[in-house]
């Protein structure tokens, strides 16, 4: 059996585990798996599930808006998801064919929709009706549709980019999402943006090759036209824009403005008055042409670091407002570095390039202090063992993609089964998981409404910017976030089989965050907080506190589907701060006494957390001075690596200095800064 089938086999059975759990089709489930891929691979935002199907030939899956915030006149991209899913006993395939068959059905969708007939023959409860009156409301703001193929099925022909569509004044852009994708993003947490200028894009670019030197790195200066950058960003869209870390906000800046302007006025002067992008690449091809000069001809892991708001507004300017680009070239600085380099010098070249607009990508970035804390954590922490049971569970923290799979590669049956005990998969949260269950429990559903991707940049800039202290991320505070999930899990699962949410689904996500936020806040109104350590002591929710809770849920449920007059679309009422606190916050029923039994007081939970914290100081001053023990033979090729990682500071220099010479007393700034220090060299101790 290839890897390919073993892994549609393993698919196969997630879905039907996961179907049953949550007492939904295998076909939702799927949708479900590849959707939270794809947001987190940053080809589109969170997709809602909302299945369209007709016998008129149309289909659509789920779908995805998302204009500027605030941006008067700005316009944004449609995203709209149609899965083509198989249960074959055998893995299928599918070839281009089968890739446009799938996009003519959104296609007649879009038509229908659009043409101005009648909606009277649609249900207006229905997700057909409520995504045709969208596209009806929104047209003007719709600056192009990207159609998300999902398939389980194997696309025998690699094709990077498809031809794109036209529907009126509406472009139509295609990005396929097959079995080798999902295996490759799932077990790596990489699926690299590969640019074959020659097969793709209108062919190569002259360059000139500014350093090579270095070993590891080189250099590129190139004008690149355009058309053809626009082409690039219509095809790959967010993914280049560092993980999605940094969204365009169209003409809402001065900044974008300008840019436009003078791709309207003076396209020919656009090389001399931008500043062009600073780019990022694992590799480059080049080849010389005729005339002897030096050409790219194929670029792997293309990243812009900076640049992205032009980037962006050339697509616009060509998409959205009909500009002609052919006199339009940016120019552009690429650096090439070594794939086992990347996480290492990228965030460098971010921070350096981005004068404006800055973005942290150290503060985002999966291998932060903050993040590896956690993951330690959740490698510490033992499950309270139930009667019975032979051997102790751990709850597993993935802080980058791929880590759970990776945890099983290569390992023996019977090695594979003590980590399943250790690690079950119903344990495994993943790090926009625990933004989610933290943010919602902390009254910002509106946040956790936003997806997956903004939801935990929230998350990390706000709750964990202060975090990063490991007295701060204790036992007791893991504790507490992994009975929110438990939490916010039992109750999706319920919300889902309940009778009310079946007769009207959609927004479930939304209603179980809003629920969450709406049912801490009514304790906490009464001086109590849910008791979140009973919750992990039993891992698992009570059941009156659950069926309170899922009586609410039919109300937070009510008002979210039903927005006010200002609002057309629930799915962006979910989003608005407003939604929180004036129309559910404090809408719910309150708790009675039976209910607050399941609550601990505010005082003591307080409490709770403070013995948390002094625990954890303590524990932790004792193994740092164990540590510095150990180090001390090590002291010297310490310091080789910070300086080859380019990681030493004045302060962690001079206390590598004493340590190198077996002195372990230190002042707090110099044990800070050491901790810090091997943090982010991932050294144990």
């Amino acid at each position: 059996m290839s890897n390919l089938e073993e892994e549609y086999f393993n698919l196969a059975e997630d879905i039907a585990i996961g179907s049953a759990a949550d007492g939904i089709p295998k076909v939702e489930e799927f949708f479900k798996i590849f959707a939270e891929l794809a947001a987190e691979n940053g080809d589109c935002p969170d997709l809602s599930y909302s299945p369209v199907l007709s016998g008129s030939g149309y289909r659509v899956d789920g779908y995805a808006f998302e204009i500027p915030e605030d941006a008067e006149g700005a316009s944004g991209d449609l995203y709209i998801s149609v899965c083509a899913y198989f249960q074959d006993d055998t893995l299928p395939t599918v070839n281009a064919k089968d890739i446009d068959k799938s996009v003519s059905e959104v296609e007649r969708f879009l038509k229908f929709a659009i043409s101005g007939k009648t909606l009277d023959e649609l249900e207006e409860s229905s997700h057909d009706y409520r995504l045709a009156m969208l596209l009806r409301s929104y047209i003007s703001k719709i600056a192009r549709v990207r159609v998300l193929v999902f398939t389980n099925a194997h696309l025998k022909i690699r094709k990077k980019v498809f031809e794109t569509s036209q529907i009126g004044d509406l472009t139509i852009h295609t990005n396929v999402f097959d079995l080798e994708r999902y295996a490759k993003i799932s077990t790596t947490g990489a699926d690299p943006v590969e640019i074959d200028l020659l097969e793709d894009f209108s062919g190569d670019i002259p360059c000139i090759q500014a350093s090579g030197n270095s070993v590891g790195y080189k250099s590129y200066l190139f004008a690149i036209p355009g058309p053809v950058l626009a082409d690039i960003f219509a095809a790959y869209g967010n993914r280049l824009l560092e993980q999605n870390v940094r969204t365009y906000l169209q003409a809402k800046t001065s900044v974008n403005k300008g840019i436009l302007k003078t791709i309207s006025e003076e396209p020919s002067m656009f090389f001399a008055y931008n500043n062009g992008l600073t780019a990022t690449a694992s590799l480059v091809k080049t080849a010389n042409r005729a005339d002897g000069s030096l050409a790219i001809t194929y670029i792997k892991d293309f990243q812009i670091v900076n640049g992205g708001q032009t980037t962006a507004s050339i697509l616009y300017a060509r998409d959205g407002l009909k500009y002609d680009l052919s006199h339009v070239f940016a120019q552009v600085k690429l650096s090439v570095v070594e794939e086992t380099k990347l996480e290492e010098i990228v965030p460098k070249i971010s921070e350096y390039a981005n004068t404006q607009n800055k973005v942290s990508l150290a503060d985002l970035a999966s291998n932060s202090p903050v993040q590896i804390r956690i993951e330690r954590l959740s490698k510490e922490v033992v499950v309270p063992q139930k009667a019975g049971a032979l051997y102790a569970s751990k709850w597993f923290y993935e802080r980058a993609r791929g880590q759970y799979k990776s945890l099983f590669s290569y390992k023996t049956q019977s090695q594979r089964r003590k980590l399943e005990t250790e690690f079950p998969k119903s344990q495994l949260i993943e790090k926009t998981d625990l933004a989610k269950f933290e943010l919602a429990f902390d009254g910002r559903p509106h946040h956790v409404s936003e997806g997956a991707q903004k939801c935990f940049h929230r998350y990390i800039t706000t709750a964990l910017k202060t975090s990063s202290e490991s007295t701060e991320l204790n036992d007791v505070w893991f504790k507490c976030a992994v009975a929110k999930g438990i939490l916010f899990r039992r109750l999706d699962k319920e919300v889902a089989l309940s009778d009310w949410y079946k007769n009207d689904k959609g927004l479930k996500a939304q209603t179980v965050a809003y629920t969450i936020a709406a049912c801490a806040h009514a304790f906490r109104e009464a001086g109590q907080q849910i008791d979140l350590i009973r919750i992990w002591r039993d891992q698992d929710v009570p059941t009156a506190l659950l069926d309170w809770m899922l009586d609410q849920a039919q109300t937070v449920h009510r008002i979210l589907n039903n927005p006010p007059g200002i609002v057309k679309n629930p799915t962006e009422f979910c989003k608005k701060e407003f939604c929180w606190t004036l129309h559910v916050k404090g809408k719910i029923a309150q708790p009675d006494r039976k209910t607050l039994d399941y609550g601990v007081a505010l005082t003591e939970f307080s409490e709770e957390q403070s013995r948390g914290k002094r625990d954890a100081r303590r524990d932790s001053e004792l193994d740092f001075e164990i540590a510095l023990a150990k180090l001390v033979p090590r002291a010297s090729e310490i310091r080789r690596l910070a300086e080859s990682r380019q990681l030493i500071s004045e302060n962690n220099s001079r206390a590598l200095s004493k340590l190198e010479t077996g002195r372990i007393t230190f002042t707090k700034t110099e044990k800070n800064s050491l901790k810090t220090l091997f943090e982010r060299l991932d050294l144990e101790f």
